[in-house]
């Protein structure tokens, strides 16, 4: 495995929680070790994190290359490669800018799972990404972007709390709870969110910690119209991982697009 370096970032702040976070969620993975098996080539996830979908594809004998901008995501996803022979032969870790990166090489199948991508707030980060994109894709090869299909109740209420349940941190011995504050800026299209971790220490104390991000969201036919003015056709549109068709219901917005 080789590593190349960059600065601090927002997820460094919540990087000790991610895979605590994210444990139940992997309904995605399988879908994207399926793209990788059938690419025929070198596979680039961008914003990578902790590896949780570029672990499993390595462990497949895939060579995958994941870049993120967190240095603290990505020594998780480094300790976690490191304890796995045949992962740690085919992965590369870099850290680097989604919106400007210049790896020497193409790879046939690129992706931003879970949303990564809506952490690029303008249209001109958007299209800098897509573009680099574009340039490390081999010819014909395939780009898979997963954006969360935008809830026209959700938007219309401004505002709204959501309570995000608990995850228990085997490191400390806690029992940690999640609520998020969500704001809906509806001329910018984007969506502020406040989100609270909440426990009680040993010494019985009351600890809170706040971490906010904000995401733009982008409608199917906009993500469509941006891809195509970026280079790509996309072929399919899937409203979940099974591949079944987009339906806003479901809340995804998968792409799967070919460089042209």
């Amino acid at each position: 495995m080789e590593e190349v370096g960059m600065g601090e970032a927002l997820f460094d702040k919540v990087a000790r929680f991610y895979d605590y976070e994210q444990k139940e969620f992997t309904k995605d993975i399988r879908f994207y070790v399926e793209m990788a098996k059938a690419c025929g080539g070198g596979v680039l996830e961008l914003a990578c994190g902790t590896g949780r979908i570029l672990l499993p594809i390595a462990q497949q004998g895939v060579k995958i290359t994941g870049l993120d901008i967190s240095k603290e995501m990505l020594n998780v996803a480094k300790n976690k490669i490191d304890s796995d022979a045949v992962a740690k032969r085919n992965t590369t870790l870099v850290e680097g800018n989604m919106r400007a990166f210049d790896l020497g090489k193409r790879y046939a199948l690129i992706f931003v799972a879970f949303r990564s991508f809506q952490c690029l707030l303008t249209k001109k980060d958007q299209v800098a990404c897509l573009k680099a994109v574009h340039e490390h894709l081999a010819d014909n090869g395939i780009f898979v972007l997963d954006l969360f299909a935008p809830r026209h109740d959700f938007l219309a209420m401004g505002k709204r709390s959501v309570d995000l349940g608990e995850f228990y941190d085997e490191d400390n011995g806690l029992h940690i709870k999640r609520r998020a504050e969500d704001t809906y800026n509806l001329a910018e299209q984007t969506l502020h969110e406040d989100r609270y971790y909440e426990w009680t220490d040993k010494q019985g104390n009351f600890q809170q910690e706040v971490w906010s991000l904000d995401l733009a969201y982008l409608f199917r036919y906009e993500a469509e119209l941006l891809l195509e003015k970026c280079g790509f056709l996309v072929d399919h549109v899937y409203g979940g991982f099974d591949r079944s068709p987009y339906d806003y219901i479901s809340g995804e917005q998968i792409f799967v697009a070919r460089k042209v």
